[in-house]
C-alpha cells in the first residue's frame, strides 16, 4: 500500500481533517477531494518561493498560518472539538514543546478522532548519531513554555547531523554504507547564533525510535500531561514511522505500568542495537540482522493469527460461522497488512487459515499439534518450537523472538480448537473448553 493511503486508512474523504505543516507534499489535499483544513507557517505565496525548487504544484491554500504559541489557539474556538483526523507528517520532531503540540491535538478532536503522524526513525535519517530524546526532555520543555529551540537543541542538531555518500539524508534500513558527520566545527559561531535570533530558528528537536516515541506516550499518560494512547505503531523499511494515537489513554496498575515501561525500554535497546547493523564490519551486523528479521516473521505471523481469530469470533452466531461475513472480514484484514517485505507473510497466513476455517478438515483431537503441510510453518517452526536464548548472541532479541513465538503458538492453538469445534451449523462449546483445557496441561 502507498504511504497516503496507508497513514488515513480509517478515513472516509468526509472525514473533517486538519493537516499540519503540509508545506508541497500534502497527505489529504483538498483538490483531491478531502474535507481538509490546512494550517502551515506560511501563507501559500510564501510558500510557493520557499519551496520553488519543489514539486510545487501540490501546494495547497492554506487556511491558518500558525507561527507560535499553542495551535489550539491559532484555531478558532468553534472548531475545537470537531474534526475527526489531526495530521502531521514530519511536523512534530521540529515542534519545540511536544507535549503543548499533542494537547492541541487532543482539543481539536472529537472524542474518537485519531492523531495521525509520520516520524522520522533515528537509524535511518540524518539524526543517526544523536541521543534519543525522553520524558524529561518533554515535561521540561512544557513547563518552560518552550517556544524557541534552546542553544543545547541547536548545538546537538549541527554537531550529530550525519549523512551516507551522495548527500542522502534518509536511507533504508539495509543501506549498509558509512554515514558521516558533515556540519564542520568552524561553525560553531552560527549554532550560538542560531538560538539568539529572535524568530523562530528550525531544527529537529525531537529524536525518536518507534519503541521510544510509545515510551514517551505512555509516560507523559501516566504522569497526567497527556490523555493520549498508541493504537498502532509501524515501522517502515526506510527513514520514518507511523503512529495512531487515539484520546482515552488507559490507567493501568502500578504494576502493569511498571511492566509496560519495561518492556518497551527492552524494545528501545533492541532497536538501537539494530542500527548497528549498518555500521560496516560491526559485530550486530549478521547475528542482529538474523534475530531481527526472526522477530518481525514471528510478530507478524501472531498479527495474522489474531486477525483470523477476531474475524471467526465476529461471525460465529448460535447456528455456526456466517461464511459471508468471515470472507468480507478476512479480506479488510489483507488491506490492513504493512506495505513492506514482509507483506506476503500475513498475506499467506490470512489466507492458508481462513481456508482452513471455510473448508475445514477432518478434526483433531490434538489442536496444538502443526500441520506439517501448512506453509506458514514450512520455513521457519517458531509457531510451535521455542528455542532457547543461549542460541543467540543478543539475550535480549532472543528472549523478545522466544516469547513471540510462544504468543504465537497460544493464538494457534485457540484457532485449531476454534476449528476443531466449530461445525456446519453449529458451534460446539463444550468441546471447545474441553480442548483448551486439554491443551493447558
Amino acid at each position: 500500500m502507498e504511504r497516503a493511503p496507508q497513514l488515513l486508512r480509517s478515513l472516509s474523504k468526509d472525514a473533517r481533517i486538519i493537516e499540519i505543516g503540509p508545506s508541497f507534499n500534502p497527505l489529504a489535499p483538498k483538490r483531491d477531494g478531502w474535507n481538509t483544513i490546512v494550517v502551515d507557517h506560511a501563507s501559500r505565496e510564501d510558500l510557493l518561493k520557499k519551496y520553488h525548487d519543489q514539486t510545487i504544484d501540490r501546494i495547497e491554500e492554506v487556511d491558518i498560518v500558525w507561527t507560535g504559541g499553542s495551535l489550539a489557539d491559532a484555531v478558532p474556538g468553534d472548531r475545537h472539538g470537531t474534526f475527526d483526523a489531526f495530521i502531521a507528517s514530519h511536523v512534530i520532531e521540529h515542534t519545540t514543546d511536544i507535549v503543548t503540540f499533542l494537547r492541541a491535538a487532543e482539543t481539536l478532536l472529537k472524542p474518537d478522532g485519531v492523531v495521525i503522524l509520520a516520524v522520522p526513525d533515528k537509524r535511518k535519517c540524518f539524526d543517526f548519531y544523536r541521543p534519543l530524546s525522553g520524558t524529561a526532555d518533554a515535561i521540561t520543555a512544557f513547563l518552560e513554555r518552550r517556544d524557541r529551540h534552546t542553544l543545547r537543541t541547536h548545538i546537538d542538531y549541527a554537531l550529530n547531523m550525519a549523512l551516507k555518500p551522495g548527500g542522502a539524508g534518509a536511507w533504508a534500513a539495509g543501506d549498509f554504507q558509512l554515514a558521516e558527520p558533515v556540519c564542520p566545527l568552524t561553525d560553531a559561531p552560527q549554532w550560538h547564533a542560531a538560538a539568539q535570533r529572535p524568530d523562530y530558528t528550525d531544527a529537529h528537536a525531537w529524536v525518536f525510535v518507534p519503541s521510544s516515541f510509545s515510551l514517551m506516550i505512555l509516560e507523559l499518560s501516566l504522569l497526567g500531561y497527556l490523555d493520549l494512547a498508541v493504537e498502532d505503531i509501524q515501522e517502515r523499511h526506510a527513514t520514518e514511522f507511523f503512529v495512531w494515537l487515539r484520546k482515552g489513554a488507559s490507567r493501568p496498575s502500578d504494576d502493569e505500568a511498571r511492566r509496560q515501561r519495561t518492556t518497551l525500554m527492552q524494545r528501545v535497546i533492541l532497536e538501537l542495537a539494530d542500527q548497528a547493523r549498518q555500521l560496516p564490519d560491526g559485530p550486530l551486523s549478521e547475528t542482529a540482522a538474523t534475530l531481527r528479521d526472526q522477530l518481525l516473521r514471528a510478530e507478524y505471523r501472531t498479527a495474522a493469527l489474531k486477525r483470523v481469530l477476531a474475524a471467526v469470533q465476529a461471525s460465529t452466531g448460535r447456528f455456526g460461522l456466517k461464511r459471508r461475513r468471515f470472507k468480507d472480514l478476512i479480506a479488510l484484514a489483507g488491506q490492513d497488512v504493512p506495505a513492506n517485505a514482509l507483506a506476503p507473510i500475513q498475506h499467506q497466513i490470512l489466507l492458508n487459515e481462513a481456508t482452513k476455517i471455510l473448508h475445514p478438515r477432518k478434526a483433531s483431537d490434538d489442536p496444538a499439534g502443526a500441520d506439517e503441510d501448512d506453509p506458514t510453518l514450512a520455513d521457519n517452526a517458531v509457531l510451535v518450537v521455542p528455542l532457547g536464548a543461549a542460541q543467540f548472541a543478543d539475550p535480549l532479541l532472543a528472549a523478545e523472538l522466544a516469547r513471540e513465538r510462544q504468543r504465537s503458538a497460544a493464538v494457534r492453538v485457540v484457532l485449531e480448537a476454534v476449528l476443531s469445534s466449530l461445525g456446519s451449523r453449529s458451534w460446539d462449546k463444550k468441546r471447545f473448553k474441553a480442548i483448551i483445557a486439554k491443551s493447558a496441561q
